[in-house]
């Protein structure tokens, strides 16, 4: 079965390897965007902020429930 498993991985790469493409490349750098989300300082911000908020309320959010009580029989004969 180990066998059979390797053949169709071994078979699956060597296909994989044929499929590259042997063409040229052509690459277009565009260093006079407006930078994607670096450009939006802001957007850092109101990230950070939205995780703080998450931490906070996962870490603390047993704190509520975790209530002793005790409870008394009392058996009359």
């Amino acid at each position: 079965m180990k066998r059979i498993y390797f053949l169709i991985l071994s078979a699956f790469v060597s296909a994989m390897a044929m499929a590259q493409d042997g063409g040229t490349t052509n690459v277009d750098v565009n260093l006079k965007g407006d930078g994607g989300a670096a450009g939006f300082p802001w957007l850092w911000v109101i990230g950070g902020i939205v995780f703080v908020l998450l931490l906070v309320a996962l870490l603390s959010g047993g704190r509520g429930t975790d209530r002793v009580v005790h409870k008394k029989t009392i058996i009359k004969e």
